[in-house]
């Protein structure tokens, strides 16, 4: 009875023991082990929607973009009786990457209601610029009202789309596509059959769309004062 009553005694203090410093050091060591992954595979989830964020942004950005440069294209025009209505392409490369200027006159529909006059008729200016941090282009929108006749009419400039690798710009000249317009030996208010127009996202993929002018070979009929008629 007595060698009972001492067994059942020290399986008491066994049982009351607790865990081992080994024991509570492995169950530490297992639970950071699990809130690492936890945390990496937070960590890998937030940065995968930053960066499908940044794309998304960035597609965005080309799109509206492409979208703005081809509908003022579409309405381009020119006169040979206002010698400052002609469309021109130059180019240039910063750092490598091209960066075309695209100045032209173009139809448009007027805004009004703003707090400038109401036109149909503007003048835009697209030019890529260094960034900042010097390693991207950003594309500018010029824009001037009323252009072909004296105002103080201050122009507009908005930031069209950053961090691009290239902006280029092209012109059709019956043969072949050109990085300058007018060509050599031309009108200087000729019009091009069509322009063509790339830009070039952060990632080096490139975005290309060509628009007819469709008022090409209509310069000498376009009667333009550079005022809006009130019929």
């Amino acid at each position: 009875m007595t060698g009972a009553r001492g067994g059942a005694a020290r399986r008491a203090v066994t049982s009351r023991r607790g865990f081992t410093l080994v024991e509570v050091l492995l169950a530490f060591a297992i639970f950071a082990m699990i809130l690492a992954l936890l945390l990496a595979s937070f960590t890998g989830a937030e940065r995968a929607r930053d960066i499908l964020s940044d794309r998304s942004r960035a597609y965005r950005q080309i799109r509206a973009g492409l979208d703005r440069i081809g509908t003022d294209l579409s309405g381009a025009f020119a006169s040979d009786r206002v010698e400052g209505s002609a469309l021109t392409v130059r180019t240039d490369t910063f750092s490598g990457k091209d960066a075309s200027t695209l100045v032209l006159t173009a139809f448009t529909l007027p805004e009004p209601g703003g707090p400038r006059p109401a036109t149909d008729i503007v003048k835009v200016k697209y030019s890529a610029r260094v960034a900042q941090d010097g390693s991207f282009l950003d594309l500018y929108r010029e824009l001037s009202d009323l252009p072909l006749i004296e105002n103080r009419i201050p122009t507009r400039e908005v930031r069209l789309a950053e961090r691009l690798m290239g902006f280029k710009v092209e012109a059709w000249d019956g043969s072949g596509w050109v990085k300058e317009w007018p060509p050599s030996g031309a009108k200087a208010t000729s019009l091009p059959a069509k322009v063509a127009f790339v830009l070039t996202d952060a990632a080096g993929k490139e975005y290309r769309r060509v628009i007819p002018l469709v008022l090409a070979g209509q310069e000498a009929t376009i009667l333009f004062s550079g005022r809006r008629s009130t019929q």
